[in-house]
């Protein structure tokens, strides 16, 4: 009777381990119910997103990093890749009146509709948009730095750029967030990506968590939110020998 008591305990053990590894992408969409957002455009935003595939935060992630704003009462953040001023919008909402933001964008139409979706949510005077390609040394965003929070949402491939670049503007104790780092789980199986197009971009971000891990100023976990979010907290000057100039 004891052995078939603990062979059912086995049992029971790898069938929750089972159901965890499999339903996480359902637990995701689950998640996701509960973080609606703030208001008609907003929802409208992300209707169209979804529409048409403009790449916006999954609501999970966005949610968690409204909260880390909160926390850290973040009140000059730097945003790379604006596409269509989601993210911006909802990060204005949850740092407050007196916080500015500064989004950096390439594309001509993102920018456009980007404007006038500010526009119309009132936050012209504190979403700035910086027109220019975020792997460039841009005047517009260095005259403004230090910033309290970066968030990297552009180019994979260029993240590890992107990070040394823009990590030289950011306070101490300051957080950069990175979006997408598990790449739809690509980078927990490489060598099964038969697309060799795709599957650089997927080592890229592979080697640039590897590189994250290693950042001897940062602090960095990974969370299994949205696409993955790399949360890394640069040092206070008496935590590291090594302060960034």
């Amino acid at each position: 009777m004891g052995k078939q008591i603990v062979t059912q305990q086995d049992d029971q053990v790898k069938e929750r381990k089972t159901n965890l590894s499999t339903d996480f992408e359902k637990l995701a969409v689950y998640a996701a119910h509960f973080t609606q957002p703030e208001n008609q455009l907003l929802k409208g935003m992300e209707e169209k997103a979804r529409r048409i595939y403009i790449p916006i935060m999954h609501p999970s992630s966005m949610a968690l990093l409204q909260q880390l704003i909160r926390w850290t009462r973040a009140a000059k953040i730097l945003e790379l890749g604006t596409a269509i001023g989601y993210s911006a919008i909802r990060m204005k909402i949850a740092a407050g009146k007196d916080a500015e933001i500064f989004s950096v964008e390439r594309d001509p139409e993102m920018i456009r509709e980007a404007g006038e979706n500010i526009r119309t949510a009132g936050f012209s005077g504190s979403i700035h948009i910086v027109t220019g390609d975020a792997t460039d040394h841009l005047a517009d965003v260095r005259e403004h730095a230090p910033f309290d929070l970066i968030l990297i949402d552009a180019a994979k491939a260029q993240y590890e750029h992107l990070f040394l670049e823009y990590a030289q503007m950011l306070r101490p104790g300051g957080i950069i967030v990175t979006d997408n780092v598990f790449f739809h789980g690509l980078v927990t199986n490489i060598p099964g990506v038969r697309k060799k197009q795709l599957r650089r971009l997927v080592e890229k971000v592979d080697d640039f968590n590897h590189f994250l891990s290693e950042q001897a100023n940062f602090q960095t976990v990974f969370l299994t939110v949205g696409d993955g979010l790399a949360i890394s907290t640069k040092k206070e000057a008496s935590e590291s020998a090594e302060g960034w100039e």
